[in-house]
């Protein structure tokens, strides 16, 4: 196996493209978004492939040399469609260059329907999942995470918030959107709990239809992760056409690369894998290339949700 690794350039948040975000018409005047100027790529970053890294891994996967990935490329700063329509660039997707790189494999990535994930994970069609996915105790009932970053949430709505939104009680008896299997949507669920008047959820099968619901007037919000949020808010329109809402902090949890149940050797050589990243720096280059190191974790953790 080769000794080092190029991972491709990184993009800094400013020069991603927009294309693939929304469907026809998410400005508001029947045009897609336009992209942002291209920026100046960030220095490439060498990633050495580790021995002792490698042995890690399941004895099938240093047979075969590769892993396969599942995703859903409708996420964006995560995992989304580069302009040419057929790559998938993102937050996720540099990181996982570097951790394959780091254990000297290569992955092959699918893309698919966001709540077909985990049932294709079932199936052994993926050897892990990667797709800013939470990390919930829920899920850890059926599943491993190998937590990488701290998301909080956010509230999309229309620019200059018409409805005064602030926190998630607001959206009391009103129809909100949302990504359907999320944890966004559990989120949702469980405020609408507490209300006089339940909330009316909207579930969608990506969270670019989701925000499109909003742009369209039919929700009068959507529930999205909060770096998602804030690069829609930032980008689509040239930032005119949506805000986030919220002032405070929405739940916060880690998200995490996804195992089946039984495949430690393959979790713990991940785990160690990113692990070195961060402690190499590696892991914060690529962070701070998305203009995301506040959401860095100081340690690479296995199943670290608590609630």
């Amino acid at each position: 196996m080769p000794s080092t690794v190029t991972v491709r350039p990184l993009i800094g948040i400013a020069a991603l493209a927009v294309s693939g975000l929304l469907l026809a018409g998410c400005t508001g005047g029947g045009d897609t978004a336009a992209p942002s100027e291209s920026q100046a790529p960030a220095p490439e970053t060498d990633v050495t492939a580790d021995d002792t890294l490698h042995s890690m891994l399941p004895a099938e996967v240093q047979e075969s040399g590769s892993v396969v990935v599942g995703t859903e490329a409708g996420y964006a700063p995560y995992e989304y469609m580069d302009a040419d329509g057929s790559t998938i660039i993102g937050l996720d997707i540099d990181l996982l260059d570097a951790v394959t790189a780091r254990l000297g494999i290569e992955y092959q990535l699918e893309n698919v329907a966001f709540d077909t994930l985990l049932p294709s994970l079932d199936a052994d069609r993926f050897d892990l999942v990667v797709a800013g996915m939470t990390d919930t105790v829920e899920r850890q009932a059926n599943y491993d995470f190998v937590d990488y970053f701290n998301a909080d949430q956010a509230i999309m709505v229309p620019a200059g918030n018409p409805e005064n939104i602030d926190s998630l009680l607001d959206l009391c008896g009103k129809p909100v959107s949302v990504l359907v299997d999320s944890t966004q949507q559990t989120i949702l669920e469980t405020a609408s709990v507490e209300c006089p008047d339940p909330i009316e959820i909207l579930t969608q099968a990506t969270d670019s239809d989701a925000l499109l619901q909003v742009q369209q007037g039919r929700t009068v919000a959507m529930l999205t992760q909060e770096a998602t949020g804030r690069y829609n808010a930032e980008q689509i329109g040239g930032g005119s056409a949506f805000e986030v809402a919220n002032q405070e902090s929405i739940d916060p949890a880690p998200l995490g690369y996804v195992f089946k149940k039984g495949d430690d050797e393959l979790v713990a050589a991940f785990q160690a894998a990113l692990q070195s990243l961060l402690e190499d720096g590696t892991y914060e280059e690529i962070l701070g290339a998305y203009e995301l190191e506040g959401s860095a974790l100081d340690e690479i953790t296995v199943n670290g949700a608590d609630e």
